[in-house]
C-alpha cells in the first residue's frame, strides 16, 4: 500500500513516524494507558522498527506481495478495523461526551489499528502465500487409533469427576422428555433427545440404574467425539501431513480442558460439533480424492466410507440443531454446483440427507406429537432491537405503540432488558400475547423496519451487544466452567468417582489458565477463532485456491445463522463447531494441490 512512498527517502521516515504515532494512540486507548505512561516511548520505538522492517520486506518481496494480494490484505484489514471500532467504540472514547472529540478519537484509533493489522497481515501473507505443507516421509500407521485413545484417556478424569455427566437445565429438560415427565418438544432437537433415549435405554436395560444409564450415553458421546478426531487425523495422513502437525492437533483436543468438559456434558451442541467436523472432513476427502473418471483416488472403500459419513453427519447437522438445518439448506446448492462433475453422486448424497431429515421433521415428529419451537424463538435480534428503542425512550407514533401493546406489557421492559441476552424479552412476549404476533407477522415486520429506519443507531448498538462475542476476540465470558447435575425430580444426581482437594484445585487451575496466559487465552475466544477462520479463507484466496472456499462454506453458514438469530451474545457452545473444526480449517490452504481439483 505504501511501498511507493517508502522508496522515496524524504517521505519514508515521515510515513513511519505517522504510522507509529497513530498505532501508539490506538494501543494506548485500547489498553487504557495514560499519555504519561513510561511504556509509551518504548511502544513508539517498537512500532517504528516494526513498520520499517515490514515495509522493507514488502519491497524486497514485491514478486510475492502483488497488487492482488495487497488488495486482499487491505480488505481483511478494513474488516478487522471495522469490527474493532464497532466492539470497542465506548471503551475507546472513555469519558468523552463531545461528539466531535469522540469522532476524532475513533478515527485516530481506527487509523492506528488499521496500520498495525495491515502490516501484521502483510507479514503473515508474505510467509503463508508461498508456503505449502511439506509431505510426510513416513506415516505412523496407527496414529488415528492413537488419537482416539489418547483423547479418551485425557478426558476420562473429567468423566470420573463429573460422573455420570454434566447436566444443565437444557439437559434436564431433555431427560424429562425421555422419562415422559413432560411432552416431547423440538425446542431442544428431538432427534438428539431420541439419541440420548436410545443409549439411556440400553444402559438401563443392563444396569436398572438412572445414573449408570446416563453414564452409558456420556461414554458413547466421548467415543463419538474422539472418533471424529481420529477420522480427521486419518484424512490428514492421507493428505501426507507431517506427524508433528498431527501430534500438535491431537494435543489441542486432548489437553485443552473445555474439550473434556463438553465431552461429558449432555448438550445437543457437543455431538452437533462433532458432526460438523465429520462433515467438513468428508467434504475435504471428496474434494481432494474424488475423480471424475475411473476409481476415486483414495480407493473405492474409503470413497464409500467418505460418502456414508458425509450422509450421516449431514443428517446430524440438519437434525441436531435448528440452525444446522438452515445452514445445510443454504450450503447445499453451492455444494452441488461445486461438485457438478460428479453430479449423480452429489445429487444422491444431498437428496438422501434432505429426505431423511424431512421424514424425521414431518411424519415422525407428527406421529410422536412433538411440539415445535414457537415463532418467538427465531426473532431474538429483532426483539432486542425493538426493546432497545423503547428502553432508550425514543419517540414512537400512537400506531406503533398500539401494535406493541397488543403483544407485550411494557411496564417492566426497562427493568428486564439485558443487552446480549434475549431470554428476558422472549419470556415477556410469551407472558403477553405471542399468538397475535404470530398471526400478524407482516404488521410487526413493518413496525421493525420503520423503527430501524428511524433509529438505526439504536438498532446497530443492540445488534452489536447481541452478537459481539462471536466476532470480536476481547469479550469476557467463561468457557467450560460448568459442574455437576442441577437438582431435579428426574432422580439424576452427581456421584463423583474421584475427588479431593488435589483434583478440584487441578481442574480449577486448568480452567483459569485461559485467563492467565497470553496467546493461550485466544483458544478460549470465539472471536479469535472467527478471525482465524476469515484469515484461512483469505489466505486460500491469496494463493488462488478459490475452489477450496467451498470447504469453508458449511462453517461459514453456521456462523451466519448465529449472527442472524443468536439468543445470547457470548455462549461458547453455540460456536463450538467452529472451535472443533478449527485445526482443519487452518490447514486447508496449505495442502498441496491435487492434479485435478474434482468437480470444480
Amino acid at each position: 500500500m505504501f511501498n511507493s512512498l517508502y522508496k522515496k527517502t524524504p517521505y519514508a521516515v515521515f510515513i513511519l513516524l505517522i504510522q507509529s504515532f497513530f498505532a501508539l494512540w490506538a494501543v494506548s486507548r485500547a489498553g487504557h494507558f495514560s499519555t504519561r505512561n513510561i511504556f509509551t516511548p518504548i511502544l513508539f520505538t517498537s512500532f517504528f522498527l516494526y513498520f520499517k522492517y515490514i515495509s522493507q520486506l514488502r519491497i524486497k518481496k514485491i514478486n510475492i506481495f502483488t497488487k492482488r494480494i495487497a488488495m486482499i490484505v487491505l480488505a481483511v484489514s478494513f474488516l478487522f478495523t471495522l469490527l474493532f471500532l464497532l466492539a470497542g467504540s465506548s471503551s475507546l472514547t472513555g469519558n468523552l461526551n463531545n461528539r466531535f472529540f469522540q469522532l476524532i478519537v475513533l478515527a485516530a484509533c481506527g487509523t492506528g489499528f488499521f496500520f498495525l493489522v495491515y502490516d501484521a497481515l502483510s507479514l503473515l501473507f508474505l510467509s503463508a502465500v508461498p508456503y505449502t505443507l511439506p509431505p510426510s516421509r513416513k506415516t505412523l500407521r496407527h496414529m488415528p487409533l492413537f488419537s482416539f485413545f489418547i483423547c479418551l484417556l485425557c478426558w476420562f478424569p473429567y468423566f470420573l469427576y463429573e460422573y455420570p455427566a454434566i447436566m444443565t437445565p437444557d439437559s434436564i429438560n431433555q431427560f424429562e422428555q425421555i422419562l415422559h415427565m413432560i411432552p416431547y418438544s423440538n425446542h431442544h432437537p428431538w432427534a438428539h433427545t431420541m439419541t440420548i433415549k436410545a443409549l439411556y435405554s440400553i444402559g438401563f436395560f443392563f444396569t436398572k440404574d438412572i445414573n449408570a444409564s446416563l453414564a452409558f450415553f456420556t461414554f458413547f458421546q466421548m467415543c463419538f467425539m474422539s472418533g471424529c478426531i481420529a477420522w480427521m487425523i486419518a484424512a490428514l495422513q492421507k493428505l501426507k501431513t507431517k506427524n508433528a502437525v498431527c501430534f500438535f492437533i491431537i494435543a489441542f483436543y486432548a489437553l485443552i480442558p473445555y474439550h473434556a468438559v463438553f465431552a461429558v456434558t449432555i448438550w445437543k451442541d457437543v455431538m452437533f460439533s462433532g458432526a460438523v467436523l465429520l462433515f467438513t472432513t468428508a467434504l475435504t476427502r471428496l474434494f481432494f480424492f474424488s475423480k471424475t473418471e475411473g476409481s476415486p483416488a483414495d480407493g473405492p472403500r474409503q470413497h464409500t466410507a467418505s460418502c456414508i459419513i458425509y450422509i450421516l453427519s449431514g443428517i446430524m447437522i440438519c437434525l441436531f440443531r435448528s440452525n444446522g438445518w438452515y445452514a445445510f439448506l443454504f450450503s447445499a446448492p453451492f455444494l452441488i454446483y461445486a461438485f457438478r462433475r460428479q453430479l449423480k453422486t452429489t445429487l444422491f448424497l444431498h437428496f438422501t440427507i434432505l429426505t431423511v431429515a424431512l421424514i424425521v421433521k414431518i411424519p415422525l415428529m407428527n406421529m410422536a406429537q412433538v411440539a415445535q419451537p414457537d415463532f418467538i424463538e427465531s426473532i431474538c435480534i429483532p426483539l432486542q432491537q425493538t426493546a432497545r428503542v423503547i428502553c432508550e425512550g425514543k419517540e414512537l407514533t400512537p400506531k406503533q405503540w398500539a401494535s406493541i401493546h397488543k403483544v407485550i406489557d411494557t411496564t417492566y421492559i426497562k427493568d428486564l432488558y439485558a443487552p446480549g441476552f434475549a431470554d428476558n424479552m422472549k419470556e415477556l412476549v410469551r407472558a403477553g400475547h405471542p399468538e397475535y404476533l404470530t398471526q400478524h407477522k407482516g404488521e410487526y415486520l413493518m413496525l421493525w423496519l420503520s423503527l430501524g429506519l428511524k433509529y438505526p443507531g439504536a438498532y446497530l448498538q443492540a445488534y452489536i451487544d447481541q452478537t459481539v462475542g462471536y466476532w470480536y476476540p476481547d469479550v469476557a465470558y467463561t468457557v467450560g466452567d460448568i459442574d455437576g447435575i442441577i437438582p431435579s425430580a428426574t432422580g439424576a444426581e452427581s456421584h463423583p468417582l474421584i475427588g479431593g482437594p488435589f483434583v478440584v484445585k487441578t481442574k480449577e487451575i486448568l480452567q483459569k489458565l485461559g485467563d492467565m496466559l497470553p496467546l493461550y487465552g485466544l483458544l478460549f475466544s470465539m472471536g479469535s477463532m472467527f478471525w482465524a477462520f476469515i484469515l484461512a479463507i483469505a489466505i486460500a484466496c491469496a494463493k488462488k485456491q478459490y475452489n477450496r472456499c467451498i470447504l469453508f462454506l458449511p462453517g461459514a453458514a453456521l456462523i451466519l445463522t448465529l449472527l442472524i438469530a443468536t439468543p445470547v451474545s457470548s455462549e461458547f457452545r453455540y460456536a463450538y463447531p467452529l472451535a472443533y473444526a478449527l485445526p482443519l480449517y487452518l490447514l486447508l490452504p496449505f495442502f498441496p494441490s491435487p492434479s485435478r481439483e474434482p468437480g470444480l
